[in-house]
């Protein structure tokens, strides 16, 4: 979606570039969510229409965009059949830390991360053969086969989406940190990441990826003099001036005006994150 936000930054201030913006992403298939339907979650046009003043912001002060997040379409592939189902190429864009991602999974720290925040946003998709008691439709469907293979379809389900939901925080991450390096000799330079809370909070998403990823960059020359060209960014927001090891004093975190629901709080009023100190 780079080429979208880059047209509109040097369009006009009038409604038709703002109009276009959005009719540019539609066609890139991100499209308002259904409550039911999660398979495509990282991107909602919505979400994005209500960010339009911060556009219109970065725009009236001449502040590069920076899209952080991979290509819908490569999601979608990875909802339907797992990381594997990636071309190599697409997973060398998005993953140049293979190592580190695959050894950050097998991390307690993690599965713990994984199991009180990454799965609580996973939703089951039944198709309309399978009733609400997960037995095919038509009354005749709770043998202990039919029980069995809808058992190992979920299961296939959640896979998938903690791979589309890994990658999607890995991929946003590379590109942050691509950028952060490459203006790390300008003291002025900041990025600003907006994203959802549920992909930065309790820095197992996005954020907390950023340290890892920027000091593999260093340690293996990595960065193109550009970084990823352009900035902007969401609820994460990442100091450029990093020299040396890269650590997450580097990298503040503000989560604005989170619900106690939203830190996944189990009382009404107690929420159990607002952030990180600067």
């Amino acid at each position: 979606c780079q080429d979208i936000l880059d047209e509109y930054l040097r369009s006009g201030d009038d409604g038709d570039a703002e109009r276009e913006l959005l009719e540019g992403l539609r066609a890139k298939g991100i499209s308002k969510n259904n409550d039911n339907d999660d398979s495509n979650s990282e991107y909602d046009l919505e979400i994005i229409r209500r960010h339009i003043p911060l556009l219109r912001f970065a725009k009236s002060k001449r502040y590069p965009l920076l899209g952080l997040g991979p290509d819908p379409a490569d999601l979608a592939t990875v909802s339907e059949g797992g990381l594997q189902s990636l071309s190599p190429e697409k997973r060398e864009e998005y993953v140049v830390d293979a190592r580190g991602f695959i050894e950050l999974t097998q991390d307690p720290a993690f599965k713990l991360y994984t199991e009180k925040s990454l799965l609580k946003d996973f939703k089951i998709h039944r198709g309309n053969s399978v009733d609400g008691s997960g037995g095919k439709g038509g009354g005749g469907g709770n043998s202990k086969n039919d029980d069995e293979d809808v058992v190992v379809a979920e299961k296939q389900q959640q896979g998938n989406y903690f791979a589309r939901r890994i990658l999607y925080h890995e991929a946003c991450a590379t590109t942050t940190a691509r950028w952060a390096l490459s203006h790390g000799g300008d003291s002025e330079s900041l990025m600003i990441a907006v994203a959802p809370i549920k992909d930065v909070r309790f820095l197992g998403g996005i954020n907390g990826r950023v340290p890892r990823i920027c000091n593999y960059l260093l340690a293996n020359g990595g960065v193109g003099s550009d970084g990823v060209g352009n900035a902007s960014g969401e609820s994460n927001t990442a100091s450029a001036g990093a020299s040396g090891t890269v650590n997450m004093d580097d990298v503040t975190t503000i989560l604005l005006n989170p619900s106690a629901k939203e830190t996944l709080s189990e009382s009404k009023f107690l929420r159990l994150e607002i952030g990180t100190s600067p």
